[in-house]
């Protein structure tokens, strides 16, 4: 009897073991697919932005100056993308604008060592 109990319960167990199911994880649709590559591109960015700073040795004061540029930097990229009365040429140039402006700012803060550094790795890493 204990024999008996003993094989069904071991049969049991071996048998939820090898019942269960192997989850593969869904494939997303194209849509998907693509905002995904975007998102890890965008990582990919930031990562290499943040490695890039790091090369500089900001000081504190740099730092707190380059946050600022930064946000307000983002502030005026989402105002810009969010006027529905400028036409999708008229935002690439006021966004370009954008862009060197806060370039200047950047290198406004910078030492000429830190420039030379952050010259190089733009031109290594665009």
């Amino acid at each position: 009897m204990k024999i008996s109990l003993l094989a069904f319960v071991f049969s049991l167990v071996a048998l939820s073991a090898w019942a269960q199911i192997e989850r593969k994880p869904v494939i997303a649709a194209k849509a998907d697919s693509a905002q995904t590559t975007t998102t890890a591109k965008n990582k990919v960015d930031k990562q290499s932005r943040k490695e890039r700073m790091k090369e500089l040795n900001l000081t504190r004061e740099q730092k707190g100056k380059m946050k600022e540029i930064m946000q307000s930097g983002k502030t005026s990229k989402n105002a810009i993308e969010n006027n529905a009365q400028l036409s999708d040429q008229e935002k690439k140039k006021q966004l370009r604008e954008l862009q060197k402006e806060q370039a200047f700012k950047v290198q406004a803060i910078l030492t000429p060592e830190q420039r030379e550094k952050f010259k190089a790795s733009r031109e290594n890493n665009p």
